[in-house]
């Protein structure tokens, strides 16, 4: 990664409220636009789960900037309290559209400075279409095409008698890819939901229901 940088001085003063805001709605995952060099993008930020590996000491969330006009279109990084860091200055470049002779520090400076002034103080639960379907693409991590939910299914009980809980990745995907009914489910934590990458095992609100009281 480049950009390794340990200033005092707290750049993204939003980030720290961002993600203490997240936390108590208990989302892993958000979404914001950004605007850079005349170009909308979409940033997908996703919080680190308790174990998994960081590539910095210093990092507080994996971001994704995605492309407005092409949604499969996107470059990864990481943030910490005071630059983004990308795996290199080339990608970086070809990405953004800039000439790989500007690369320089003060390029990674300003784009930081530039990304600071959008980052929200709190998580927005109004989501529009395409943000919600990438972010339930992302909230899990496994498989991105697993869009399509087809059931509903609990969990069983750990070994002391107590019910299993879904994920919190499972909660926020059910929750921005099928809210209502996500609505109908959501304060029974020992359900979970299940996606396909098939469009056709794809059922409406209605099936699920009627597949779940017959259980």
């Amino acid at each position: 990664m480049i950009q390794e940088n340990k200033k005092t001085e707290l750049r993204f003063k939003n980030l720290p409220f961002l993600l203490n805001d997240m936390e108590r709605k208990k989302w892993i995952i958000d979404s914001f636009p950004f605007k850079y060099k005349e170009k909308k993008y979409i940033v997908i930020l996703t919080k680190y789960k308790e174990n998994e590996r960081k590539p910095s000491v210093y990092a507080k969330a994996k971001v994704e900037f995605i492309q407005g006009d092409n949604i499969n279109n996107s470059i990864k990084g990481y943030i910490d309290f005071y630059n983004v860091h990308f795996i290199s200055s080339q990608e970086f470049c070809y990405f953004f559209g800039v000439q790989r002779g500007n690369a320089n520090r003060n390029l990674f400076e300003d784009f930081s400075e530039i990304f600071s002034h959008f980052i929200p103080k709190e998580k927005f639960m109004d989501k529009n279409a395409i943000e919600r379907i990438l972010i339930g693409r992302r909230a899990e991590g496994n498989n991105p095409n697993a869009i399509y939910c087809y059931d509903v299914r609990r969990n069983g009980r750990k070994e002391d008698g107590s019910p299993n809980e879904r994920s919190i990745e499972n909660d926020n995907k059910a929750q921005s890819l099928r809210p209502q009914l996500y609505e109908k489910f959501s304060s029974d934590t020992n359900l979970s939901f299940f996606f396909s990458d098939r469009q056709e095992d794809e059922k409406t609100d209605k099936e699920i229901l009627e597949i779940f009281s017959r259980r």
